[in-house]
């Protein structure tokens, strides 16, 4: 008997170490797929950036906030996740696929209690190389922006961007396009105009995408970098928690956010990242009503009444943490 129990016993353990070397092999093919599809679509961003960063979070807090003729304050809470899959078909094209999350937590009134609101985009493009000078990033971004009180139609939005890019040196390229989305507020429409720099001793790197985001960091040691970001955004999110007597609510953000911040990286293309700023011009303002066409900093055919009081500018902590896929070594770097 007890000889059965053995033979049986170093069945199972043979038959485990069968499928734990076809599980590495297996997990060994992904990695070198997911590694090529991650050089093609950096290659098609230009040599100068010469890493991508395959998977975003962050978390930001602003604490005591007062509202607008009111002694109340309230919290602010941020949460943040992105995640981008590309699929190469040829050497110039690639699909582009992902997820972005969001998620906001306050009180938007004085007299409400705290309420929370997210945000689920779905990525869906592509990158497309069309010569030696010029390529452009082509996406659709249908999202679901709502408390997720219930599922309803004015919870989905569809927008969608593109970008184009011309590489006028190996370490300088401009960047122009347009972004749009059907918010709840009505067409919001944004031009977009930016580059890239990485300036000749690789310490300096710039990147600008206006109105939308700015980041500009200096490297103080290999795995060391302080940087000044600015991050510009306006969102709507449905309110299916009715308010008195108005229907179909919604939150419309608009933040403004500036702070520096210190980042350390790790061998492994981890990544941290702490950053100390305060919102500029922002709002969280609650409407029932809708415009005739919106763009940053100005709305046509506004006629809407605030159906909430708003709470002031902020400072502000942001945590991030991300994925950084290092593909060619800086001169020098040693990470």
């Amino acid at each position: 008997m007890n000889h059965c129990r053995t033979k049986t016993f170093e069945v199972l353990q043979a038959k485990q170490s069968q499928i734990e070397t076809k599980l590495i092999r297996i997990f060994s093919k992904l990695n070198k797929l997911v590694l090529v599809l991650l050089l093609f679509v950096v290659s098609e961003r230009g040599i100068a950036q010469e890493y991508i960063d395959i998977f975003k979070s962050d978390y930001t807090i602003s604490l005591s906030n007062s509202f607008d003729s009111s002694a109340t304050e309230t919290h602010l809470q941020e949460m943040n996740g992105d995640l981008t899959l590309p699929i190469k078909v040829s050497d110039r094209f690639a699909f582009l696929t992902g997820i972005t999350y969001e998620n906001i937590s306050a009180s938007f009134d004085p007299n409400r209690r705290r309420e929370s609101v997210t945000g689920l985009t779905l990525k869906l493009g592509a990158n497309v190389k069309h010569n030696s000078k010029w390529s452009g990033t082509y996406m659709l971004l249908p999202k679901i922006s709502s408390d997720l009180r219930k599922i309803s139609n004015n919870d989905f939005q569809f927008g969608g961007a593109v970008l184009m890019k011309y590489s006028k040196l190996e370490n300088f390229n401009y960047k122009f396009g347009v972004y749009a989305n059907k918010e709840l507020f009505g067409t919001f429409i944004v031009p977009i105009l930016g580059f890239y720099y990485l300036d000749s001793s690789e310490k300096f790197e710039a990147k600008v995408l206006l109105p939308l985001s700015v980041d500009l960091n200096y490297s103080m040691t290999n795995s060391f970098q302080v940087g000044l970001n600015f991050k510009g955004q306006v969102r709507s999110y449905n309110l299916n928690s009715a308010l008195g007597n108005e229907a179909d609510r919604y939150l419309a953000k608009s933040t403004n956010d500036v702070y520096v911040y210190f980042q350390y990286g790790t061998q492994k293309g981890i990544n941290f990242q702490l950053g100390f700023g305060r919102s500029v011009g922002r709002s969280y303002r609650v409407y029932d009503e809708k415009v005739s066409l919106g763009v940053p900093l100005a709305y046509f055919g506004d006629n809407r009444e605030q159906l909430n009081a708003e709470f002031s500018d902020g400072w502000l902590v942001k945590a991030s943490v991300f994925y950084r896929l290092q593909l060619e070594e800086k001169k020098g770097d040693k990470l």
